[in-house]
């Protein structure tokens, strides 16, 4: 069989100069959006590291990890172009610096935070670890987890923490099984002339939570009377302000039972206000950091994170109160 084939056509020679310079054109734009798409591709590499480490970094504003880390930027171009890097640590100065990038630069940028003033620095706080006094041993948990053994560690723990951000500690006893009144105790405080004292204690009722009192009137013990006015509007203040504090930490873990006076109490409904308050010349404020007789309280504030949960909940408690002072 034959086959047969059409003539072939040829275009006039103006329609194929024509055609050519189309495709040159066609060729000339894909080379260039070719070799613009390959600096896109390439971009720049930035290598940051900051001292200390796990830094925030953003590029432009944009979220691109925690140092160290190997930053892509995948928008520089063959021409340069400033692009703003800030590293963001909490407690650290936040760093900013602008780096001019083009595509297949390979820079590193390295680091160094400042600490930022401590709230706490030059601060006198007095940390009394309750029990055992002149009123009772403390409460025992259900597996036997006694009060004044976390009163006592968890103030050791707290008191480390306050030092390195350079506050004065004062502890209102010296060791966990010291009896220690708590006329003493307030009396610690007022010779230490603290800017506040934390009575920390463990509660016993039946429902969980932590929970927090201050001097709310007048109460008498030994023929004294007290605290003063003056005294019983400055807990009122750190009260609020320290369960802010804990409440941000604390949500979610364990639950607020609340700010109450120390009439509240068994012993301050009684006297007018808590022995500790009654002879205090600081802001006092007492602060019941669980149910321990609550076996779920108990659990969380025996276990080692629930102790570092606990101890960072007071530091912000009183970050909190120095912030409003």
């Amino acid at each position: 069989m034959r086959c047969s084939h059409p003539p072939v056509t040829r275009p006039p020679a103006s329609r194929a100069r024509a055609s050519g310079r189309l495709c040159a054109v066609a060729l000339a734009v894909l080379l260039i959006l070719g070799t613009s798409a390959a600096a896109s591709a390439d971009g720049a590499i930035v290598a940051v590291k900051s001292k200390p480490a796990n830094a925030k970094v953003f590029v432009n504003g944009y979220f691109k990890g925690r140092t160290p880390v190997r930053v892509t930027v995948s928008s520089a171009r063959a021409e340069s172009a400033q692009y703003r890097f800030t590293l963001v640590l909490p407690g650290y100065e936040k760093w900013d610096m602008h780096v001019s990038l083009a595509a297949g630069d390979n820079k590193s940028i390295d680091a160094y935070l400042e600490r930022l003033p401590s709230l706490l620095a030059g601060r006198i706080i007095c940390i009394d670890p309750g029990h055992p006094s002149e009123t009772s041993p403390g409460c025992t948990g259900p597996t036997g987890v006694t009060e004044n053994h976390i009163n006592w560690v968890i103030a050791l723990k707290l008191k480390d923490v306050l030092l390195a951000q350079g506050a004065d500690v004062v502890l209102a006893k010296n060791a966990e099984n010291e009896k220690v009144t708590n006329r003493r105790r307030a009396t610690i405080a007022n010779e230490a002339n603290a800017a506040v004292m934390i009575r920390l204690h463990c509660d016993a009722a039946s429902r969980s939570g932590f929970s927090l009192y201050y001097p709310d009137r007048q109460g008498t013990k030994y023929g004294h009377t007290g605290p003063s006015g003056e005294v019983q509007a400055a807990s009122r203040i750190a009260a609020n302000a320290l369960h802010k504090g804990m409440k941000s930490v604390l949500a979610g873990i364990l639950p607020s039972r609340g700010v109450h006076g120390d009439s509240a109490t068994y012993v301050g409904s009684r006297q007018g206000a808590l022995t500790g308050s009654i002879f205090s010349q600081v802001p006092v404020v007492t602060i019941e950091m669980c149910v321990l007789t609550v076996a779920s309280d108990e659990r969380f504030i025996s276990s080692a994170g629930g102790q570092q949960t606990m101890v960072k909940a007071l530091v912000a408690a009183l970050e909190t109160y120095f912030r409003q002072r």
